[in-house]
């Protein structure tokens, strides 16, 4: 007896053998896989208590989002015409302001609010893990705890350069951090993670980072921090240091294979070389980068450096959804005209970077990423039975470029499904979009 059968579906299972089942079953016990095959071994095998019938459908790893901001989801369709530092300071800094305040006061729930529709955004498009890295609000991991997806909380620190309205002392903002990963840390069978997010090298004292990279190495801990996301950052590090930023940050012995870095649009050869030798991940994250008018990221060198490169969303507020197909969609494009090479990048090395590689840049590749004996079920169903996805050929390519979050149609993460025919089973979704609406009216424009 298993709890969850899935049969009758192509199973597609990023493993390291390429496998592809055509006619794919896969079971599901507790909050684990237990087999994955063809139909007709597992339906000989199994009598499950509950059975899914996936014919027309593709069975897939959840997705992976390497890096978003959560609180973004109630700035989505704001500033379109702003780079990344004029874009901080008109768009997010005045809610960050705004919410800093209500912080002071004990007040946590817009934030709050913000969490939970990513959340909703991100399950039903067929993401199953996100890490968010978003203001010190202890009432973040609370929605990853309500919605069921798996979330990593990268907390985020900074000491400088940002407005002196929302710094506070070192030593309370460490405290509070200490509270949150007491509380949250590998909570809920291990489904929410807590990391720490410096938020770049330009916005964090040497002190500060320093202090960081000895608390990861007490607590085992991993680290997410924003790095050559833009020239100007680049700019004003070389001026601060006379170095580049990953350069800075390999001087300090910050790098590491527990340290993932968001964006590296502004990356030199020889930084690209530092994060090989240190075993760094990458978070790459295209729209936000084509939003903001940031930069490509030279991602095609990092692969053939055999690099780890994941895929991100970044926020609402610089990309405006959380579809990780349509991230893998534009990640591919992008990078072949760019560099004038249709062959520069294939739709496996996308579909990996939203599975697998954003498992290993997360540091849960043995839970997660892939459909295999003994990790998580963390699976979602993508409906073939539409207009936009027929005819079949390889069904790699279909995902990657035909595919869209709006096709998922069953989520399971940690074995329980949480997403059921396109709708969220977890929370009231209807109930979220007007508290969060009620709480939004007359707060902010940008």
């Amino acid at each position: 007896m298993v709890d969850i059968l899935i049969r009758n579906g192509i199973v597609v299972t990023m493993d390291k053998e390429k496998r592809i089942f055509k006619d794919g079953a896969l079971a599901i016990e507790g909050d684990g896989i237990i087999d994955v095959g063809s139909s007709v071994e597992l339906e000989k095998k199994y009598s499950p208590n509950r059975e899914i019938d996936a014919r027309g459908k593709v069975i897939l790893p959840g997705l992976i989002n390497t890096h978003t901001h959560l609180f973004q989801n109630l700035l989505k369709g704001m500033r379109d015409d702003l780079p990344l530092v004029d874009w901080i300071n008109t768009v997010t800094m005045p809610h960050i302001k705004a919410a800093f305040q209500d912080a002071l006061a004990g007040d946590f729930e817009i934030g709050y609010y913000g969490a939970l529709l990513g959340c909703i955004e991100a399950l039903k498009s067929g993401t199953t893990c996100l890490l968010d890295m978003d203001l010190r609000n202890p009432r973040t991991p609370a929605a990853f705890k309500e919605t069921g997806i798996r979330g990593i909380y990268a907390i985020a620190l900074a000491d400088k350069w940002v407005t002196p309205e929302v710094l506070v002392p070192k030593e309370e903002m460490m405290q509070m951090v200490n509270q949150i990963i007491n509380k949250w840390h590998d909570s809920e069978n291990g489904r929410i993670q807590c990391m720490l997010g410096p938020s770049a090298p330009f916005n964090c004292s040497e002190e500060l980072l320093q202090e960081i990279r000895e608390l990861a190495d007490k607590n085992g801990m991993n680290i997410h921090i924003h790095v050559s996301e833009t020239k100007y950052e680049c700019d004003l590090i070389k001026k601060e240091t006379n170095k580049r930023p990953l350069e800075f940050l390999y001087d300090l012995g910050f790098l590491g294979s527990d340290v993932s870095a968001a964006h590296c649009v502004w990356v030199s050869d020889k930084e690209i070389d530092l994060l090989k030798k240190t075993g760094t991940k990458v978070s790459h994250n295209p729209e936000s980068n084509m939003k903001l008018a940031s930069g490509v990221a030279p991602i095609p060198k990092m692969l053939k450096k055999r690099i780890t490169v994941s895929l991100g969303t970044d926020g609402c507020a610089s990309n405006d959804n959380l579809d990780m197909f349509e991230a893998m969609r534009i990640t591919a494009f992008l990078h072949k005209v760019s560099s004038l090479d249709a062959s520069i990048i294939s739709a496996y090395d996308v579909l990996k970077m939203a599975t697998i590689d954003g498992a290993k840049t997360i540091g849960l590749e043995d839970q997660i990423g892939s459909l295999e004996v003994g990790k998580k079920a963390d699976v979602i169903l993508v409906d073939l039975q539409k207009a936009h996805l027929r005819p079949l050929h390889d069904i790699v390519n279909i995902l990657v470029y035909c595919a869209r979050g709006g096709d998922v149609e069953t989520v399971i993460v940690d074995g329980k499904i949480v997403v059921e025919n396109g709708a969220i089973k977890t929370v009231n979704e209807r109930n979220i979009i007007q508290e969060t609406e009620k709480r939004m009216t007359g707060r902010y424009n940008a």
